[in-house]
């Protein structure tokens, strides 16, 4: 669809809309009396935006997935397609059903996508499938879902990739907008992700939060690679160029404007995308509205000139300036590619971590730090306590006291260190220890307790042990929980 066929599409559209259901169809027959295929596409849009108010945020696919597909009341799972046993159904959308399956002959499990049959049909689209996927199984990044085959199993097209576990950012947003830290964080994994495909010459095409998922380690990773397209850039003079002018494949919610017009895309396509989801993120709404008229409005608008953004409060308000640059409608105008776009998120802060700088990540490290001091004074008040509890009591609970906290604060101070050096490790870091820094704490605070009953006569100092170790109690209970949840390191 050319640019003037679009701005022509959208005039109809708009036209329609202002008048009452009942006219709209002798209007649309009376403007479009000798172009069949204009009325059609205008009267797609009207459906469209009748039947459910987001459907610029989902594919055509998405819609009605099973309408590409002849049979689809059958499943795969319980099925064995040539080495792959299918496990289970994991989603619909991107262009596949996709299952659980595992792969016998490595012992691993797997993401079996099955693409519709006009692929399996259509000799030049397999053909450029195999070539798409060829590109995309050369990616190897922490932050991409790796491709590992194209398979022609039973005269079906799948495609074979990491299975990853996790909960997508379009999930998360249910939630409302990332808190700063993580935010940040997320943003720069995608970008780095984006800087290793434009490296290679690869376009995505669909980036929007259903293709991005976190995994339970608290890494993000991108899916849907194996649909992304080879692009001629000034990097990689030698890639073959796949991506034909006129087709306009992708979510119109997301896609840029030189996408939508069925124009020529490239890494700054991708770099629109990331913009709108980094939006998303960081305000919990979509840049151009979430009335469907309004937003294709203002996608219209971009086609001539810049669209007027929607403003909401940032969870990150550095982020801002980065998102709305993404956004800038002629392509030169944003970032080139993925490389530049992570170089401006990590220069937010003026270090190569951008989240080490969120005030709300220096409450956590600061109660890090407190807590810290609080257990490091219980081995010492143990063995105070001694000549009064008496031996062998008094000794074993100086070394029992010294030992918990030794566990605790070594494990408390290496995540606060993580936090500064390797940012991007501390959710996960945290998710493995904090179960038993937890039950050490608990442990040892009531073991002091205890002790302090123990000490008959002197309830000054049975006070003051009893004191302290209620006080690391409620921060358990209490401190603990809110800084974490503050610094968007919860699971």
């Amino acid at each position: 669809m050319t640019p003037e066929r679009w701005k022509q599409v959208i005039a109809l559209f708009h036209a329609a809309l202002e008048r009452v259901p009942g006219a709209r169809d002798p209007f649309l027959l009376e403007a479009t009396a000798d172009d069949t295929e204009l009325r059609r596409e205008v009267e797609s849009l009207l459906r469209a935006h009748t039947s459910t108010d987001g459907f610029l945020e989902t594919p055509a696919w998405g819609v009605a997935p099973e309408l590409m597909f002849e049979d689809h009341e059958v499943t795969l799972t319980g099925r064995t397609l040539g080495p792959y046993k299918v496990l289970e159904e994991i989603g619909r959308g991107g262009m596949g059903i996709v299952y659980a399956a595992e792969d016998t002959r490595l012992g691993r499990q797997v993401a079996l996508k099955a693409l519709p049959p006009d692929y399996t049909r259509d000799p030049v689209r397999r053909e450029r499938l195999r070539r798409e996927a060829r590109a995309a199984a050369s990616l190897m990044h922490p932050s991409i879902a790796t491709v590992f085959a194209l398979e022609e199993l039973e005269d079906g097209l799948y495609i074979v990739s990491e299975l990853v576990r996790g909960r997508t950012l379009r999930a998360e947003l249910h939630d409302g907008p990332l808190a700063p830290g993580p935010l940040r964080t997320t943003l720069l994994e995608i970008a780095d992700a984006l800087t290793a495909a434009h490296a290679q010459g690869i376009v995505h095409r669909d980036l929007k939060p259903e293709n991005v998922i976190r995994c339970t380690d608290g890494r993000v990773k991108i899916l849907d690679f194996g649909l992304a397209r080879p692009v001629e850039d000034t990097f990689r003079s030698t890639t073959t160029r796949l991506t034909q002018a006129g087709t306009a494949a992708g979510t119109p919610g997301y896609m840029a404007p030189e996408q939508l017009a069925g124009g020529t895309v490239d890494p700054r396509s991708d770099v629109f995308a990331f913009g709108v989801l980094a939006t998303e993120l960081a305000t919990g709404e979509h840049p151009f509205g979430s009335d469907s008229a309004a937003m294709i409005g203002r996608m219209a608008q971009m086609l001539e000139s810049e669209a007027v953004v929607r403003s909401g409060p940032w969870s990150a308000p550095d982020v801002q300036q980065i998102a709305r640059r993404c956004l800038r409608a002629a392509p030169d105008d944003r970032f080139a590619s993925g490389t530049e776009l992570a170089a401006a998120l990590r220069s937010m802060t003026g270090s190569g971590a951008a989240a080490s700088a969120d005030p709300s990540l220096w409450w956590w490290r600061f109660h890090q730090v407190a807590i810290t001091l609080s257990l490091a004074a219980l081995p010492a008040i143990a063995w105070a306590l001694r000549p009064w509890i008496g031996p062998p009591n008094g000794s074993r609970l100086f070394f029992a006291a010294l030992v918990l906290a030794t566990v605790s604060i070594t494990a408390r101070l290496n995540l606060v260190f993580t936090s500064r050096v390797h940012p991007r490790n501390l959710r996960s870091q945290r998710a493995l220890v904090f179960p038993w820094v937890t039950a050490v704490d608990g442990g040892l605070a009531l073991l002091m307790i205890g002790a302090a009953f123990a000490l008959d006569g002197r309830d000054g100092v049975a006070g003051l042990v009893i004191t302290l170790s209620t006080v690391i109690l409620l921060s358990l209970a209490f401190i603990e929980p809110a800084t974490t949840r503050a610094a968007g390191l919860a699971p």
